[in-house]
């Protein structure tokens, strides 16, 4: 069974599929998304244990889905990744995500992040 089911929304398919590669090794389910609008196809056939959301992306940016998903899904992990971060964890629109942190990251810490995010979302489901 794997840890967590992950959603990774990143208009970059290198990085998308970095990630994802990385994660699943990890023992999560992953799907991708390159968009909000395809973030809410996947979301509709099953629901994610936590989304990681780029902050750049086309049409709807990353702060806007996760505030839309948040109200959706309020238990939903949310973990938001940016460039424009100066390498410190932020709480910055901490009402929408759970966790934000710096472009690029390593993989093992962000699986390590997600974790700690997937574990909050557990809390709140409980």
């Amino acid at each position: 069974m794997p840890l967590a089911d992950i959603i990774i929304v990143d208009d970059n398919p290198a990085i998308r599929e970095a990630l994802a590669e990385y994660l699943l090794d990890c023992g999560f389910a992953v799907r991708t998304a390159s968009d909000g609008a395809a973030l809410d196809l996947l979301l509709q056939a099953r629901p994610a244990n936590a989304l990681v959301l780029d902050v750049n992306l086309p049409h709807e940016n990353g702060y806007a889905i996760a505030s839309r998903v948040r109200q959706a899904l309020p238990a939903i992990g949310i973990l938001i990744l940016s460039a424009h971060l100066k390498g410190q964890p932020s709480d910055a629109h901490a009402s929408m995500a759970d966790l934000q942190l710096a472009k690029p990251i390593q993989p093992q810490a962000l699986a390590q992040a997600l974790g700690q995010v997937c574990a909050l979302a557990h809390a709140r489901r409980v």
